[in-house]
Formats: structure tokens, C-alpha cells, sequence
């Protein structure tokens, strides 16, 4: 007995110091609560948690130093490790908490929804829908909220606002959008994509069995991590069931959560009776002032008040309505009484569930020709996660422009094109004969001679397990005067003669393996992909046509033993404005001719593993913005006037194992925000003047094992926000200005194991909202100034 009080004595004495210090680190987490609490109210369950954390770790400790209550003391269970498992527990209930405020900020995480700044009339509907998921219930069945309503009643909208403003912590999580007309292959897609985003597994579904066998399997093995799935779209309640697992109740880990949007209620019947708990939110017009608000969104000076409440009237408070009847006011601004009546003409002819499509139809007769085709073009192939400015070089910068104006494509907070379900759905009936996207109906159109006159489009978007079509010189000829879009993989199809015409029209192709013999007059051709190279010396494709403004080759063959595998050389007369070569590992050098691509904003050589040198004179680029190079292992420097690259705005370097310094002049790059030495290991130190890139805002040096100095005027970087030195082992030292960096938000110095101190200016960093140190040393961890291991920094120890 005596030995055990001594024991505990023993203990006491040593673990005085631990509780001093988790008493002192409460107190600042709860500051940091107590400021968040103002910043982002709505996080409260994560909140609570750190309060619960607070209330019981000060128990712990005070009743831990309470020596003079012995009998107290003798029945406390709390020993060394007890408060090693707290502070574990406690550090990293901060870390999530202080990982909300970057979330919140944009910093780190990127926004998912990307329509959550205008949901208009829908803050109170988004705190319903959040309440109805009820995050915070424990060992509940899984939950489905159905966010349910008329097409263009802005459910995906609501349903993002949702899902970007949960905290979604504890969950495995990942959002899936269903096509209006998913077919059997998507749904295989689909079921991969949920497997990667929920588990970050990759495993190929040969059908939706084995997917849905794949899902039921990996939900059992996982009982105790709870998942949230949100499910957009849902139209067809058979698209869930072969989607899903049968017996999703029973598979599906407690406390698991899912958001579904469907027009209807009943197509998400199959969660009825199945162990989860189906719950249900009707989505309802906006009420006259947000509808009024929204109608007048483009048209903010339109005061004619008895035409304004007769489209509000019209559009029924339908936000997709109102933003086409909106658009249209903005575009006729010289003649809103006469588009006022047409609009409410139409809504007479129809009834009131039909006005929608009958809105859409009346914006689509009104376009122009040639936009009306950029939208069948977009509606038919370029919605899903399209990058904008790709999509307005294919169809054309005025024709996506008109379309933006129409509001009948939207872009997103990533740059993507958004199209509403309802628009597109228009577009694809009206193109269903012009533009093909499967073998079957490409077969019937080479039957028909008029068909393949008016033909617009060819795009395989996938392999289908079929024998390659094989079109002859007659098919190309009837069809260059009309085709606008080309895309297809593998041996899909097989080119049997060459073409005698020009394709006039053709602005997108993609090829592969099975290189087609077309003519080099390509008059519109904007967007070139070609796969598996090499790329012959003999093709006609060999020179880029004038009009061509993004190109990306690929040579993925595995033939190393082809020494002189070039990319064909650049036309004087390019208007290349973005150029991807990739896979060229024997290349030597670029090819002939890059000197001359005036107009050219991104550059990206990937994987070319023998380039030496860049040209010469790559200064005369005047208008690159991005440069990357990946995996150039031989390149040994940069050119000697790379600093001329005035416009540069992101440089990656990745892996150029044999790079060992920058250029002279490498800071008169004064646009350069963005750059990413990664593992490049032989160099051995920064320009000594790099403190002049006055606007450089993140800069990562990762895995740079050379690197043994900062520059001294490191501290003039005044722009920098994140500064990552992992595995910088070399380095001795931070420079002595460095707590100049008054905007440096994150820094992660993990395994810089040569760092033994902190500059004394490193104290001015206060505001500093993550330093990483793991795998440095014991005397740089306890030497971290007092006001920056405080309430704003991040430690993992």
C-alpha cells in the first residue's frame, strides 16, 4: 500500500509540469473558441466539442494538483500516459477546429458548392435541410434527406449551399451528379467514383453488380466510420437501385448520412423500409421580394414595376425562370416592352408546369445561328467538368459569351461550365440527330447521305467493346462542309481513305493509335488532343494549323528504343495559346519553331526525362503565364534570359533532379506568384537577390536536400502566405528577417532536422495560422516563441 501512495507521489511530481502545460493550452483553445464562435456560428457541434474538451481536461488536471485533498488524490486514476492520450486527443480536436476557420477563409480546402454565394431566399431552407440531416445524433440509423422539387427550382443550389457549409470532419464523404439521360456505363462510372471518393481505392466495374457488390462489401468492412454520400440529380428511382447495394440499410455504417435531390419524392422510394430513415424537404418558389430581386439580378435600373410583377407572376418565383426572363431584359434593354410581351405570351400558350421548357425554347429561338450551335456543341459534349476557357476557345469566345449573357451557361468558383439540366436537356433533344456520342447511332448515320451533310459531331467519350467503324474517303467527303466536333478513342475507328476536302468547320479533335489521314486546312480548328505518338514526319497533321489555340500530345507508347520521337515543328503563324507535351521521354529538345508562338500563356512539358535545355530564346514568350516541367531529369538550367519572362505568373519545377541553380536574373520575374521547386535535390541555394519577387504569394521547396542557405533578403518576400520546407535538410538556418513575412500564413518545416533555433524576429509572425514541425528537433519545437505556439498555430508534435 505504502509503496503504491509513493507510486502515485512518484507520478504526481512528474506529471505537475504536463498538467501546468494542458492548463495553459485549454485556456488559449478556449479564446479560440470564443472567436470562432463570432466567425463561424454554425459550426457548432465542432464547437461543443471543444468546450466538452475544455470542461474535461481542467477536471483532470486540477484535481491532479490538488495534493492537499489526499484522499482525492488517491483515488485519481490520472497518470503519464492518461495525459499523453488528453493532449493527443486535445491537439488534435484544435487542429480541426483551427482547420474550419481555413476551410471557412478558402484558404486550404477548396469551396464544393459553387453556387453557395447566391442562393437567394434559401439561408432558412439551407439551416432546415441541415437540420434534418442532424449531424449530431450518435448510434442513429442512417439518414436520407431528400431535397425534392420542380425542375429549376434550384434543388442542386440549395443542396450545395448544404453540403459546403456542414462540417463534414468525421465523415468519408463525396458527391456524384446523375445525368438526365445516365445510361449503364455511367452508372458503373459513377459507382468507381464513389468508391475513390468515399475510400480512395481505385478498382475498374465491369458492371453494376460487381459495383454494386464492390459498395456492399466495403461498407461492412467499415462500420465504424459513418459516410456521407450526396447524390444529385436522382431522377429515375431504377438509376439508384443499380447504383446502390441492395440491402443498403444493412450495410451502410450507423450514423451514415445521405443528401439526395430528385424532381420527385416517389423515385427515392427504394430508401423506404430498408433500415434508413427517409426524411424530406419540398422545395418552394422564392417568395415575390427574392424573386423580384433575382429577376432584376442583370438589370438592376429596370423600373417598370407593372412589367416587373407580371414576370414574377409569370415565372412563379422559379429561379432558373426569372434568371432566362432577367437575362432577356439585359439583352433588350432598347426594346423591354416588346420582349416583356413575348415572354408573356408564351406563358400563355402552355401550361404552367410546361413553362419552363417553353422559356428555354423561347431564349433558344432568339440566339443567333452560330451561338445557337456553341450551345448544342456544349449541351451535347463540353457540361461535365469542362474548364471554361477550354470550352470558349472550341465554340468561340462571342458565342460562350452570348450564352453567359442568356444565362444558359453559368461558371463556376473552379472555372467549370455549369448547365442546368433543363437547358441541356433542350439542347439534346434538338441535336439528338446532329451530334453522335455512341457507335450504334454513328452506324445508322453512315446509311443515310443527308444525315451525314448535316452531321455537327462524332464523340466517343469512353471504349465501347465493339469492332472499329470504318468510315471511307465518301463518308469524310459528305461530311467535312458540317463537322464541328471530332473525338474518339483507341481503334473506335478505323479511317480506310483519305479525304479529299477541307473540314471548314471542324474546331475540336481528339485522336488516338488509329490516326486518320485528314488535311492539313483545318480553317477553324481550335482544340487538338492526340494520343499515343509518336507523331510521324509523314502525317499531314505535321505542322498546327493557323487557327489552332490549345494542343496537347501525348506519347504514352513504350517504345525507349525510339531515340528521335519529335513532336511535329510550330507553324511562324500560330495562335497556339496553350501547348501540352507529354510522355516524350527521348526528346532532346523542343521542337523547332516554340520560339515563334507569340501568343502562347501555358507551357507544360511532362515526363520528357532526356530535355537538356530550353530554347535559347525563350524570353521572347512575352505572354507566358505558366510553365511546367515534370520529371525533366537531365535539365541542368534554365536559359540564361529566362528572367525576360515578365507576364510568368506560375513556375513548377517537379522532380528536375539535375537542376543545381536558378538564373542570375531569376527575380526579375516580378509577376511570379506561384512556384514549386519539388524535388529538385541538387540545388544547392536561391538567387541572392530573390527577396525582389515582390507578388510571390506560395512557394514550396519540398524534398530540396541541397538547399543550405536562405537568402538574406528572404524577409523582402512581403506577399508570401505559404512557405513549405519539408524535408530541407540541409538548411541551418531561417534568415534574420524572417519575421518580415506579415502575411505568411502556413508554414511546414516537417523534417527539417538541421533548424536547432528561431530567429529572433520570428516572434513578429503572431498571426501565423499553421507551422508543422514534425520530424524536427526537440530544442526547435520547445524554443517556438510563446505568442506563436499560442491561439492561431498549429503544432503536430
Amino acid at each position: 500500500m505504502l509503496g503504491s501512495v509513493l507510486a502515485r507521489f512518484n507520478q504526481m511530481s512528474e506529471n505537475k509540469s504536463d498538467c501546468l502545460e494542458l492548463l495553459r493550452r485549454m485556456f488559449n483553445l478556449g479564446r479560440r473558441i470564443l472567436q470562432l464562435n463570432e466567425e463561424i456560428s454554425y459550426q457548432m457541434r465542432k464547437l461543443s466539442e471543444g468546450v466538452q474538451c475544455i470542461f474535461v481536461g481542467t477536471t483532470i488536471c486540477i484535481s491532479q494538483l490538488a495534493t492537499a485533498n489526499i484522499f482525492r488524490f488517491l483515488i485519481t486514476t490520472v497518470n503519464a500516459d492518461s495525459l499523453e492520450d488528453f493532449k493527443a486527443k486535445m491537439d488534435g480536436l484544435y487542429s480541426d477546429i483551427q482547420l474550419l476557420t481555413l476551410i471557412d477563409k478558402g484558404k486550404r480546402v477548396p469551396k464544393i458548392a459553387s453556387q453557395s454565394k447566391k442562393i437567394y431566399g434559401f439561408e432558412s431552407a439551407r439551416e432546415d435541410v441541415i437540420q434534418l440531416l442532424d449531424l449530431n445524433a450518435r448510434d442513429s440509423m442512417p439518414i436520407v434527406v431528400v431535397v425534392y422539387g420542380y425542375g429549376g427550382f434550384g434543388k442542386t443550389t440549395l443542396a450545395d449551399a448544404v453540403y459546403a457549409h456542414i462540417n463534414l470532419q468525421s465523415y468519408k464523404h463525396c458527391k456524384i451528379h446523375l445525368d438526365q439521360d445516365c445510361t449503364y456505363n455511367d452508372l458503373k462510372l459513377l459507382q468507381e467514383q464513389i468508391v475513390y471518393g468515399l475510400f480512395r481505392q481505385n478498382k475498374r466495374v465491369k458492371n453494376c453488380d460487381q459495383g454494386q457488390a464492390i459498395l456492399y462489401s466495403l461498407f461492412k468492412e467499415n462500420p465504424n466510420q459513418p459516410l456521407f454520400l450526396y447524390i444529385d440529380n436522382a431522377l429515375k428511382s431504377r438509376d439508384l437501385e443499380k447504383l446502390l447495394p441492395q440491402g443498403l440499410g444493412g450495410c451502410l455504417p450507423a450514423n451514415s448520412r445521405m443528401l439526395v435531390t430528385t424532381r420527385k419524392l416517389y423515385e427515392t422510394d427504394i430508401f423506404v423500409g430498408r433500415n434508413i430513415e427517409r426524411r424530406q424537404y419540398d422545395v418552394n418558389p422564392l417568395p415575390v421580394n427574392e424573386a423580384r430581386k433575382l429577376l432584376l439580378e442583370k438589370v438592376s435600373d429596370y423600373n417598370d414595376e407593372h412589367n416587373i410583377y407580371n414576370l414574377v407572376q409569370l415565372c412563379g418565383g422559379v429561379p432558373l425562370l426569372l434568371e432566362l426572363a432577367g437575362s432577356q431584359l439585359a439583352i433588350n434593354r432598347g426594346n423591354t416592352k416588346n420582349i416583356v410581351l413575348e415572354m408573356l405570351n408564351e406563358g400563355e400558350k402552355v401550361k404552367e408546369k410546361d413553362i419552363s421548357d417553353r422559356m428555354v425554347g423561347f431564349v433558344f429561338d432568339r440566339l443567333l445561328e452560330p451561338v445557337q450551335e456553341a450551345f448544342l456543341d456544349i449541351a451535347s459534349y463540353f457540361y461535365n467538368n469542362w474548364e471554361s476557357r477550354q470550352v470558349a476557345s472550341i465554340v468561340g469566345e462571342e458565342e460562350f459569351r452570348a450564352l453567359e449573357a442568356a444565362s444558359f451557361v453559368k461558371i463556376s468558383e473552379a472555372g467549370n461550365v455549369i448547365v442546368h439540366d433543363i437547358i441541356r436537356a433542350r439542347g439534346k433533344n434538338i441535336s439528338e440527330k446532329t451530334r453522335i456520342t455512341n457507335p450504334e447511332t454513328l452506324l445508322e448515320c453512315l446509311k443515310d447521305e443527308e444525315t451525314l451533310k448535316n452531321l455537327k459531331g462524332i464523340y466517343f467519350s469512353k471504349e465501347y467493346e465493339l469492332p472499329p467503324i470504318e468510315i471511307n474517303c465518301d463518308h469524310l467527303n459528305r461530311m467535312s462542309n458540317s463537322l464541328r466536333v471530332l473525338a474518339y478513342q483507341g481503334s473506335q475507328i478505323a479511317f480506310r481513305e483519305k479525304c479529299n476536302m477541307p473540314f471548314q468547320q471542324l474546331r475540336y479533335l481528339q485522336i488516338s493509335s488509329n490516326i486518320p489521314d485528314l488535311p492539313v486546312k483545318f480553317e477553324k480548328l481550335e482544340h487538338l488532343i492526340f494520343y499515343d505518338g509518336p507523331f510521324p514526319r509523314d502525317m499531314s497533321l505535321y505542322e498546327f494549323p493557323p487557327s489552332l489555340r490549345i494542343m496537347y500530345i501525348e506519347d504514352s507508347s513504350n517504345n525507349r528504343a525510339a531515340y528521335s520521337k519529335i513532336p511535329p515543328r510550330v507553324a511562324p503563324h500560330s495562335s497556339l495559346v496553350q501547348l501540352v507535351l507529354d510522355g516524350f521521354k527521348n526528346m532532346l529538345w523542343l521542337p523547332d519553331g516554340l520560339e515563334m508562338l507569340r501568343k502562347l500563356e501555358d507551357l507544360s512539358l511532362l515526363y520528357c526525362h532526356q530535355l537538356r535545355e530550353l530554347p535559347a530564346r525563350i524570353s521572347v514568350l512575352s505572354n507566358l503565364k505558366v510553365l511546367t516541367l515534370v520529371e525533366c531529369n537531365k535539365l541542368e538550367a534554365l536559359s540564361s534570359d529566362f528572367g525576360q519572362l515578365s507576364n510568368l505568373e506560375v513556375l513548377t519545377l517537379h522532380k528536375c533532379n539535375e537542376l543545381k541553380a536558378l538564373p542570375s536574373n531569376f527575380a526579375e520575374l516580378g509577376n511570379l506568384k506561384v512556384l514549386t521547386l519539388y524535388k529538385c535535390t541538387q540545388l544547392e541555394e536561391l538567387p541572392s537577390d530573390f527577396g525582389r519577387l515582390s507578388n510571390l504569394r506560395w512557394l514550396q521547396l519540398e524534398g530540396c536536400y541541397g538547399l543550405n542557405a536562405l537568402p538574406t533578403n528572404f524577409g523582402d518576400l512581403l506577399s508570401l502566405e505559404y512557405l513549405n520546407l519539408r524535408n530541407c535538410s540541409s538548411l541551418k538556418e531561417l534568415p534574420s528577417n524572417f519575421g518580415q513575412l506579415k502575411n505568411l500564413e502556413e508554414l511546414d518545416l516537417n523534417y527539417c532536422s538541421g533548424l536547432e533555433e528561431w530567429p529572433a524576429s520570428f516572434e513578429d509572425l503572431a498571426e501565423v495560422k499553421g507551422v508543422i514541425l514534425i520530424g524536427c528537433s526537440l530544442k526547435l519545437k520547445e524554443s517556438l516563441p510563446h505568442n506563436i505556439k499560442g491561439i492561431d498555430c498549429i503544432i503536430y508534435e
